[in-house]
């Protein structure tokens, strides 16, 4: 098993409340995440907020896949979300997304911290960092449109 840590932010002219809500709802996240194609909400058990299953399209060479993985909401603080992903076998996700007041907006920080068998770690994190970095802009985007 390998582990990677990376952090991502971006400054966004909005209010905490306003980013919180579009990072914390995870039945949205195709409108800004690249890889999502389908997000799909399931019962959640004692000590998770919310679960998702949601389908990621991929790309590997010249060959697109589809993965099906398990998203939970852990937390939701008033300024920061903490999730945890799943996808057999043995890739997992830990976010830690934050969202501090600056002058004139907030600045959105994600930590992410994966761990995934040895011959799959490269390409996932990989993966994960592009979408992220992605992701964070389309958020951006999103939340400066509406406003």
């Amino acid at each position: 098993m390998n582990q990677g840590i990376f952090e991502k932010e971006i400054f966004i002219k909005s209010d905490v409340k306003t980013v919180l809500a579009v990072v914390s709802e995870f039945n949205r996240h195709h409108q800004v995440h690249p890889l999502i194609v389908k997000v799909e909400p399931a019962e959640a058990p004692a000590g998770v907020l919310k679960r998702y299953f949601i389908t990621d399209q991929l790309q590997w060479g010249p060959f697109k896949f589809k993965i099906t993985y398990r998203a939970d909401i852990l937390k939701i603080t008033d300024n920061s979300v903490h999730t945890e992903a799943y996808q057999s076998p043995g890739t997992y996700i830990d976010n830690q997304t934050s969202i501090q007041p600056v002058e004139g907006g907030v600045m959105l920080k994600e930590r992410v911290v994966m761990k995934a068998p040895g011959l799959l770690f490269n390409y996932a994190f990989q993966q994960a960092q592009t979408a992220h970095e992605e992701m964070l802009k389309r958020i951006k985007t999103f939340i400066e449109a509406s406003g």
